[in-house]
């Protein structure tokens, strides 16, 4: 997840290159950006990328100045304007910036796209008369209609279609469905049909068009499910057949197994009945609170408009909903527990520590606990995981992939099956925000204003989530419903009491005013009723394990070295077309995983990665030569011991309160994890010979590997 608000828009990036054979000539190039066909006012959806991870967001013609020589991606994504879509007339083009004072040049043309179409059928009312349909959309479009009517070149979105009763030669004709929303697609022909039928009588008549219970979204007809003892609201949609100042009350029964558990009365909310059902506003339906003892399995709920027969009605007899009177069914689920473990990640380059603690920690799951269906949550919070990675950048995620790797890594040897969230502190206010696997328990996010909602997301990517298609993000999910990451119905925050229209967008999105659709949410309860946040405490004992992990950046495989640890097994859920294999000095093979790598939703380059805890004895480890990574289309990497002797000596220094340093050989030892020696966590992976480890312990517990196996170390340390 990119920037402040999840904008994956970055700014300029002036890179330098070195100079040519010419100390006097430039060293850098340009490029002349000239965008065209958009109404004046209108801005371009344009991205330019390039070497050395360069991106740059532009919204009209502009020359990029200062520019690495090499290979720039121009990429343009469809833009609206008054309802009109605009389409580019090449999505993706690549040029050459070459090391000249003359700019290179790229065209970007924007072209009035064809849109989509929807085709409204009414039928039922006799030949003459003037059916009242109106259809609301994207851009404020607003469009009434008397009969039947094709609806061309429209913006891609939701629209809604509303039909209202109507009279014609002393009759009145009911419209069925009331309320309905179309999704129109760029290129598509979407439907719509309208059926009237004769009311029973002239003159005032009410009746129930339809109700839901929602938590967090919800469709007309109630089809997402519902979370056990999570809060919830219903609204109840009274029509009236004719214009009126009625004011009647609405029963509403809930039942569980048949037994009724709350029965209540409730007032309305405007001065009149609408003819229309609207979602739009609370004050257009009957509502009131549900607390989630109420919301349980079995649930049922039985509805009455004018339940005394204050009003005086053509038809008394259709006041029920269900028009049954047999009560409505709600498919109500039980949720696991979320159980979320926050880690605080401190970088050594720069001395910054996220900022989550045991008095903030429930703040980062505010906006979580409102839109996904979540019920409770178990939070607690870790010893930091301290990096000496470089510090992370506002718009390059190598340094941030690098990290999720290392805290995915803490898990495993933690042996620990909560889910774990890492903390970054940047020195930045606009760029990268957060980072996490799709379908594995582990993200980063930082924690700056907003972060709850930036822990949403990455936690909607844990639970098997790709992007909606929304501000330009990465790797967008192809199924998903709605066009430009609308939510598509209607939203509603139980919190604080607030509609969110279908334009609003989803959370699984790089764009402002977020929500969660229907979609994603049952999708992410889905994925959570299928696959446990929290295994069995002994569904894997404590073992001795090889850790084995890695990465792929920018296509290119990266092994880390391994560990020797006590944990418990993890290995790949299904084999793959990578492999990892260990070989003893004799060629004999010690273990070998199939597996594909988890895809990290918010890399733009399209990173993965991967660490397993494989089962070995001590005595097999010992016989470990070599480590190969094969990944396909590219050569094997591998591993081999830095050397066949013991540990190298580590010297451990007290810099200052609870800084410790550490110093060892890296040739030797190119990596050392360091660990509590009371809880066993995972402290640091450190490299390079040399780290800073924050503790108030008087020893520390050292893993040192040589590529491929390690020794332990119980090392004291200097006092305060």
């Amino acid at each position: 997840m990119f920037a402040a608000r999840r904008l994956i828009l970055l700014a300029l990036v002036a890179l330098a290159a070195c100079g040519g054979n010419d100390p006097a000539g430039p060293s850098t190039g340009s490029l002349a950006l000239a965008v065209s066909g958009l109404p004046t006012g209108t801005l371009a959806a344009v991205t330019v990328t390039g070497p050395g991870g360069y991106a740059h967001a532009a919204g009209g013609s502009e020359t990029l100045s200062g520019l690495v020589p090499g290979a720039y991606t121009i990429a343009a994504d469809p833009v609206s304007s008054n309802g009109q879509s605009y389409a580019p007339a090449q999505n993706v083009q690549s040029v050459t910036v070459e090391q000249s004072v003359t700019a290179t040049t790229a065209q970007v043309r924007y072209d009035a796209a064809a849109g989509g179409s929807l085709t409204v059928t009414v039928s039922g009312l006799p030949g003459g008369a003037a059916a009242s349909v109106s259809v609301s959309g994207p851009g404020g479009y607003q469009r009434d209609l008397t009969g039947t009517t094709t609806l061309a070149t429209l913006e891609a979105g939701v629209y809604t279609v509303t039909a209202q009763t109507v009279s014609a030669s002393g009759t009145q004709y009911d419209p069925s469905p009331a309320i309905q929303s179309v999704n129109v697609t760029n290129g598509a022909s979407a439907s719509a049909g309208v059926g009237y039928s004769q009311a029973t009588s002239a003159g005032l008549n009410l009746r129930i068009d339809g109700l839901y219970l929602t938590q967090s979204v919800q469709t007309y007809l109630g089809a997402v499910p519902l979370v056990k003892n999570r809060d919830g609201f219903l609204r109840v949609f009274v029509t009236a057949t004719e214009s009126n100042l009625a004011a009647p009350a609405v029963r509403v029964r809930f039942a569980v197994s048949g037994v009724v558990i709350k029965d209540t009365v409730l007032g309305p909310n405007g001065l009149a009945v609408p003819l229309s059902p609207s979602e739009a506003s609370l004050s257009t339906s009957w509502n009131m609170p549900v607390p989630g003892a109420l919301i349980q399995p079995n649930l049922t709920v039985l509805a009455e408009v004018d339940p005394a027969n204050a009003v005086t009605e053509t038809n008394e007899a259709d006041n029920f909903f269900p028009a049954s009177g047999a009560p409505l069914p709600l498919d109500v689920r039980t949720v696991s527990t979320f159980a979320v473990r926050f880690v605080p990640v401190l970088q050594t380059v720069n001395g910054l520590q996220g900022g989550v603690t045991n008095s903030n920690k429930a703040g980062y799951l505010t906006a979580a606990m409102r839109v996904h269906p979540l019920a409770s949550f178990d939070a607690d919070l870790r010893a930091p995981l301290i990096t000496s990675a470089p510090a992370v950048q506002a718009d390059d995620a190598t340094t941030w992939t690098q990290i999720l790797n290392e805290l995915r890594a803490a898990r495993i040897s933690d042996g620990n099956t909560r889910f774990y969230y890492g903390v970054i502190k940047p020195a930045y206010s606009s760029g990268i925000a957060g980072i996490g696997y799709v379908g594995y328990p582990v993200a980063l996010g930082w924690d700056k204003p907003g972060a709850d909602l930036v822990a949403a997301h990455e936690w909607g990517h844990n639970w098997g989530r790709d992007h909606a298609p929304c501000g330009q993000a990465g790797n967008p999910d192809m199924g998903y419903p709605y066009a430009n990451g609308d939510i598509g119905v209607y939203g509603f925050d139980v919190a604080s009491r607030t509609i969110k229209p279908p334009t609003y967008k989803d959370l699984m999105g790089y764009c402002n005013n977020e929500w969660i659709s229907d979609y994603t949410y049952t999708g992410v309860m889905d994925y959570r009723s299928t696959q446990a946040d929290v295994q069995g405490a002994f569904a894997q004992a404590m073992q001795p394990c090889l850790l084995v992990w890695g990465r792929i950046v920018n296509g290119e495989p990266v092994l880390e070295p391994a560990f020797q640890v006590v944990t418990r097994p993890s290995l790949p859920a299904e084999p793959g077309a990578y492999r990892l294999d260990g070989r003893a000095m004799d060629g004999s093979t010690l273990f070998d995983l199939r597996f594909t790598p988890e895809r990290v939703g918010d890399d733009p380059s399209g990173g993965a990665q991967f660490a397993f805890a494989v089962p070995l004895q001590p005595d097999r480890a010992a016989r470990l030569d070599a480590i190969r990574l094969a990944a396909p289309g590219h050569p094997v990497v591998s591993r081999r011991a830095a050397s066949a002797a013991g540990a190298s000596r580590v010297t451990a220094t007290r810099l200052n309160g609870r800084r410790v340093g550490l110093r060892w050989d890296a040739a030797t030892h190119p990596m050392v994890m360091v660990r509590d020696p009371v809880t066993g966590e995972v402290l640091s992976f450190a490299r390079g010979g040399r780290t800073e480890i924050v503790t108030d312990r008087g020893a520390l517990d050292l893993q040192l590997s040589t590529g491929v196996r390690s020794g332990s170390l119980h090392l004291s340390v200097p006092r305060r």
